[in-house]
């Protein structure tokens, strides 16, 4: 009996203590990624970010679903966080583990607006093979992600001072974007704010589980009503974008960089969110041949411009002025003979 009890420990535990998966029938792994779901579940709570978000938004706090439902329906706007954990990584000398956070929302409610809102953070944790504390390497905000206007951001984790614990994320205000630091959050598009903040008072931390084995009656990820299915898929983590902060001295780096020239060309022209076109990798378009100095070539331009037409409006107004005198003497001399 001490056999099969010491037995079913060394399966339960091996994936948290020797960094190695063990099947998922001998263990509370639900969700079939290797990590048992009391292991998930510690990460998850004590990597937990602090959201701050606008004590006036209009979506007023992000929303808890009804639970078995295949769609996705709000039954309270409560501050419940929805929480995923996977293992990333293994190698010889550390193991590695990627969470998720998911502020769910009824309702963008900004600028071009629209019905549900998926949102999120991630953190990519790491742990050597001689020790049994895991830390936070990476932490990255996704703010409109896949569009032309993806304000998405990366930092080190020991630079936010969240190596140990969650993140402080600043949500804005309608759109609910994710940012790292107040400071980035109005330099996208334009669309966002973060002004009148408070902390949310997060009422439940929800594990969702993987795409093919949804917790907790998580059955709506997969809806095609919003793209909570392919952000469940993929890592926030590939060695491409690690590679750009590995090589800044910032503490936050833009994790889609290439964006950014638009980005400055929709800011300065004063195009916000709504009166850009939002589809996906659109960056091969003409404006991405400006570069960060576009706002300013435009207002230049724009200012310009308007000298320009109010010097030439000054010229046609004098000439018509010098034009009906001379019309007048003419006429008066006229009625003179």
């Amino acid at each position: 009996m001490r056999s099969v009890v010491l037995l079913y420990f060394l399966l339960a535990f091996a994936p948290q203590v020797f960094g190695q998966r063990a099947p998922s029938v001998f263990i509370d792994d639900t969700d079939h990624d290797g990590l048992s779901d009391s292991f998930e579940h510690t990460l998850l709570t004590q990597f937990q970010p602090q959201f701050m978000i606008s004590r006036r938004d209009c979506g007023t706090r992000p929303a808890e679903f009804v639970p078995s439902e295949p769609k996705p329906t709000v039954q309270s706007a409560n501050g419940t966080i929805y929480g995923q954990a996977f293992p990333r990584r293994e190698n010889s000398s550390q193991s590695e583990v990627e969470l998720h956070y998911y502020h769910l929302w009824l309702r963008d409610c900004g600028e071009m607006g629209h019905h549900l809102d998926t949102e999120h953070v991630a953190a990519l944790l790491k742990r050597s093979k001689d020790s049994t504390d895991w830390k936070a390497t990476y932490w990255y905000a996704a703010a409109h992600e896949d569009t032309v206007c993806d304000a998405g951001q990366l930092s080190r984790a020991a630079s936010l001072n969240a190596e140990d614990t969650g993140a402080k994320i600043w949500v804005s205000a309608g759109k609910h974007a994710s940012f790292l630091s107040q400071h980035f959050c109005e330099r996208g598009c334009g669309g966002d704010r973060c002004r009148e903040m408070e902390p949310l008072q997060i009422t439940k931390l929800i594990n969702l589980g993987e795409l093919n084995a949804p917790l907790n009656g998580a059955l709506w990820a997969t809806s095609p009503e919003w793209p909570l299915a392919e952000k469940l898929a993929r890592t926030d983590f590939p060695d491409a974008r690690t590679a750009l902060l590995e090589h800044s001295s910032a503490d936050i780096v833009w994790a889609n960089p290439n964006k950014r020239p638009v980005q400055a060309a929709l800011l300065g022209g004063n195009a916000t969110l709504g009166g850009a076109a939002l589809g996906a990798h659109q960056t091969g378009s003409a404006l991405a041949l400006a570069d960060t100095s576009t706002d300013t070539a435009l207002n230049a331009a724009s200012r310009r411009t308007a000298a320009s037409l109010s010097k030439s409006y000054r010229s046609v107004l004098n000439s018509l002025r010098r034009s009906a005198s001379a019309t007048s003497e003419a006429l008066s001399a006229r009625s003179e003979e």
